[in-house]
């Protein structure tokens, strides 16, 4: 077994197309923004009421809705006190009961397909080496006569839960394998200032759970000798190794060569931003970079028939089309108007925001601008 795996259950969606990042040697970007860390501070927020059925508990206001709909779906289980408190192994119960636990990090071993439940603070994976480690947000065992017979896996998502169909088939082989059942239910639960949805719920047996298993031996198994492999993935599914990877930094080199650069500075797109000149500069070729890969995307349309290319390898590359519906502003106040609505109570619809405009530098010394003469018409 491998003395040290970076997989964890949360990127097992990106290791079904690529094996490289995880690699020892490619360096990984750690940067987050607000929405993770609000992410984070809800997932603690509703980990706490679980372990301790404290309704009281007060919150930060920003995830305040989010963590009133959470507390309400955690008690629609219907559990009692003593289930949801319950924080010993199953056996010890003597009893059929429901067992609701949150944030059990699990370690499964590719060799073996045995999992272990990890100790030692939250998400603490020192004591994974050479396991894939995962942590469940909330993990309800059913048990009978002291027996567990099935675990139910739900992973909170303050976000869109869409992709994350890997990452729970993950955690249920995991659960499963811990508590020694052949079945496991999983699901994601998107939870928003509306309410909580369940989405990508999965019913795994026996013979699923053993598919996982040898899915992702064979995909661990492959890392060491794997070569990148380029594709949506590597942007929609955050690829750690995106800023380092050597196929996106030699394809970078080649749309934008530092010898056709005016700014010969020590800079390199690729190296980490420390100084706010680098940072100036850097957007300013980015802007190049991306004008050039529209450019690229563009030329590629033109040349693809409208029923597609097909590959070598069997797959067919075609402009993909989706439909949804929109709201239309403009009919919605005429029939605002047309019920009577007065042009005070309109008005009242609308509310103040603020967006993003982009990163762009601005003062400093001017730049000089080219004066015109206007043309003189005699």
């Amino acid at each position: 077994m491998s003395t040290a795996l970076r997989v964890t259950a949360s990127k097992t969606g990106l290791l079904a197309y690529c094996q490289a990042w995880a690699r020892p040697e490619y360096e990984w970007s750690d940067t987050t923004g607000p929405a993770a860390e609000r992410g984070t501070r809800f997932h603690k927020a509703i980990a706490a009421y679980v372990d301790t059925c404290d309704v009281g508990r007060t919150v930060e206001d920003d995830i305040a809705a989010e963590y009133a709909h959470a507390v309400a779906w955690v008690a629609s289980l219907g559990l009692t006190a003593e289930s949801a408190n319950a924080v010993v192994w199953v056996g010890s119960l003597g009893a059929s009961i429901d067992v609701l636990q949150s944030e059990l990090a699990f370690a499964w071993d590719p060799d073996t397909d045995c999992s272990v439940m990890l100790s030692g603070g939250e998400r603490d994976y020192t004591k994974g080496a050479g396991r894939l480690c995962g942590t469940a947000d909330l993990v309800l065992v059913t048990a009978a006569a002291g027996v567990a017979t099935h675990v139910t896996i739900w992973d909170w998502k303050t976000g869109s839960g869409a992709s994350a169909g890997p990452q729970l088939r993950a955690l249920g082989l995991m659960a499963a394998r811990y508590y020694g059942v052949t079945s496991a239910t999983v699901a994601a639960l998107e939870v928003s200032r509306s309410g909580v949805t369940e989405v990508c719920r999965e019913e795994l047996d026996d013979f699923a759970l053993a598919s996982i298993a040898g899915e992702l031996a064979e995909q661990i198994a492959s890392i060491a000798t794997a070569d990148p492999i380029a594709g949506s993935h590597c942007g929609e599914l955050y690829c750690p190794a995106r800023l380092s990877c050597p196929l996106g930094t030699s394809a970078t080199a080649e749309l934008v060569p530092v010898e056709a650069l005016t700014t010969r500075q020590a800079f390199r797109l690729t190296d980490p931003i420390v100084t706010p000149e680098h940072a100036a500069w850097a957007l300013d070729v980015l802007r190049l970079v991306v004008a050039k890969a529209a450019a690229i995307k563009e030329d590629i349309k033109g040349k693809v028939p409208s029923d597609g290319w097909v590959l070598d390898d069997g797959r067919v590359l075609r402009e993909g089309h989706c439909r949804s519906a929109g709201f239309d502003k403009h009919k919605a106040l005429a029939l605002c108007t047309q019920l009577g609505a007065t042009p005070a109570q309109i008005a009242s619809l609308t509310s103040d925001f603020s967006k993003s405009t982009g990163l762009r530098v601005t003062g400093g010394t001017a730049k000089p601008r080219t004066h015109r003469s206007k043309a003189v018409t005699t």
